[in-house]
């Protein structure tokens, strides 16, 4: 509920501007194209032309802002161009949703057999899985600067999946949870935004590619809570590490077929960048909403 006032304010100044497909509204934009041109303030009369022209494709790009969800700019598009969208939100969707699931019932599989750890003690592990994954995000920030983004999720993938074994194999080591938990967290940590990168890398885009993404990452967060949380109920504690085993698992499963699609994905000519840097990106055979 305390969430709801900004997609609610988001929602009206979309409306306002006309963004919203479904609804219309005769209001006028906040900006038109002349007032986004004088915001520009050109020091020479000669660059007035090209400024205005400019500001008028960026008020056109703002009321074609779901042009890309239309089918119509998905024509000629090879089948890795998609293939790397769904592998690439298929890996967010477990990564991400291992992240909703360890740290909802760590407490609960603590406390249960064979475990038995004191209540208080048990509630130190999401406080302390929470914490390493703030830590391993401030990590990341240098370590970007020198590793390749496919390489960070490659190192965070089967890094969360040895884990999970080792954590299945000392299951009955309550100091090895613990060390466990903080290496999850390391892990887990920089995966969502070097996916983002990687796959920014390999499509170039600039836009709504990036909702399929976070959209899986979302729903996986919210669906394997609710997996996992039935599971748990139904077959014991023990279930718990299986469930994050097979995540894991089905996280580097993906990641491998992103990586093999990868290298069957056509490379983007560099041309036309080239040839004019200030022309926006103009459409391949990859895809058509690069603007």
């Amino acid at each position: 509920l305390l969430q709801l006032p900004v997609p609610i304010a988001v929602f009206f100044l979309l409306y306002k501007e006309r963004m919203v497909p479904c609804f219309g509204s005769s209001s006028h934009p906040l900006l038109s194209a002349d007032e986004l041109a004088l915001e520009t303030r050109p020091t020479d009369k000669d660059e007035l032309p090209s400024t205005l022209h400019r500001a008028q494709a960026a008020a056109a790009g703002h009321e074609d802002l779901f042009s890309c969800c239309q089918s119509k700019n998905f024509r000629g598009a090879s089948y890795t161009y998609y293939a790397v969208h769904i592998t690439g939100a298929l890996v967010l969707f477990m990564t991400d949703g291992i992240v909703g699931e360890y740290s909802g019932f760590i407490y609960s599989y603590a406390v249960e057999e064979p475990l038995s750890v004191v209540h208080k003690v048990a509630g130190y592990l999401p406080s302390l899985f929470w914490a390493f994954i703030t830590l391993g995000r401030l990590i990341s920030i240098p370590v970007s600067y020198r590793m390749k983004p496919a390489t960070m999720v490659f190192i965070n993938v089967v890094g969360v999946l040895m884990t999970f074994l080792l954590l299945l194999i000392f299951s009955s080591s309550v100091v090895f949870l613990f060390v466990g938990t903080a290496s999850l967290g390391l892990f887990l940590s920089s995966t969502f935004p070097s996916m983002l990168a990687y796959t920014e890398d390999i499509l170039q885009y600039k836009g709504c590619a990036t909702t399929v993404l976070v959209t899986g990452a979302g729903i996986g967060e919210m669906v394997l809570q609710l997996l996992v949380g039935s599971i748990i109920h139904d077959q014991g504690s023990y279930s718990f590490l299986v469930c994050g085993m097979i995540f894991g698992g089905l996280a580097f499963t993906f990641y491998a077929l992103l990586l093999f699609f990868h290298r069957m994905y056509p490379k983007p000519s560099s041309d036309v960048d080239e040839a004019s840097p200030d022309k926006p990106a103009a459409m391949d055979d990859t895809g058509q909403y690069q603007r």
